[in-house]
């Protein structure tokens, strides 16, 4: 009875060999590996390995090595920096208990770049100067044309203070007192007049204030100077003054005079002390 059951089996089997390979095909196997250069046979750190089809994979160790889990039928997708990507179908696998240990080699590929042209910039000083003589070119070449024509007309730079709070005069002078005496003395002595100079002013100053007050902090001071304290305010209000602000000064220029004012602060320092 046992010898027929095992003839039918092996009947079975043989009938069909497509039940068996998809058995073999399906069965989950373990496999190693060492990904290298195909020219050098040096690993290639790093390298991505994808099961084509799935959601898994792995990235090899720094000697390109890789343990995985997969099926027997499954394909590798491997891909690295500098390499061609390639398909790796696993190979059959007969003994699946014996440790399977593969070296997989990829082709480097040559990335074709567009020439460049470099330019050397000299120092940060150089670099600076030459951007702000910059000449930025006017996409609108009829408003660069206008501006040209109009450029002899325009004597006097344009007033950013609103006209509710020009005052009649704002700078005085003798020619003022000699060629119109009345509006000098109204302007000299009216209390809403010396308000609006007064506001005009805080206008004009607005953006050195604005610059003040983002670069010019105890905070950045004292780092730059390691200074604390009373000491620390003694410097700010002597360097304060000093500082030469314009609408295109930026934080750099800030500090570099900071740092300028700070060593004389500390020659001055000591000529006083010297003194007494």
């Amino acid at each position: 009875m046992i010898r027929i059951l095992l003839l039918v089996l092996i009947l079975f089997l043989f009938c069909n060999p497509s039940s068996a390979a998809t058995i073999a095909n399906d069965s989950i196997i373990r496999i190693s590996g060492q990904v290298v250069n195909k020219s050098s046979l040096n690993p290639i750190p790093q390298a991505h390995l994808i099961v084509k089809g799935k959601r898994s994979g792995q990235i090899c160790d720094s000697l390109g090595i890789f343990h995985l889990q997969i099926n027997q039928s499954d394909t590798l997708i491997i891909s690295a920096l500098g390499f061609k990507t390639q398909e790796w179908p696993i190979p059959f696998i007969f003994d699946t208990t014996l440790p399977s240990f593969f070296q997989i080699p990829l082709e480097k590929m040559v990335y074709l770049l567009k020439e460049v042209n470099v330019f050397a910039l000299g120092t940060w000083d150089e670099f600076k100067n030459d951007f702000r003589k910059l000449e930025i070119k006017d996409e609108y070449v009829l408003n660069s044309q206008i501006t040209k024509e109009l450029a002899p007309f325009q004597t006097k730079k344009p007033n950013i203070v609103p006209p509710q709070y020009r005052p009649i005069i704002e700078d005085f002078s003798v020619w003022n007192a000699i060629g119109t005496p009345a509006s000098f003395l109204f302007s000299k002595f009216s209390k809403s007049e010396k308000r609006k100079r007064k506001v005009a002013k805080m206008i004009r100053n607005k953006w050195q204030v604005k610059i003040l007050n983002q670069y010019y902090t105890s905070k950045i001071v004292a780092a730059n100077t390691g200074l604390s304290g009373k000491e620390l305010d003694d410097f700010m209000a002597y360097c304060g003054p000093k500082l030469k602000i314009t609408q295109t000064t930026s934080q750099y220029d800030i500090l570099e005079q900071i740092v300028n004012y700070y060593k004389d602060y500390i020659t001055l320092k000591k000529e006083n002390k010297a003194l007494k």
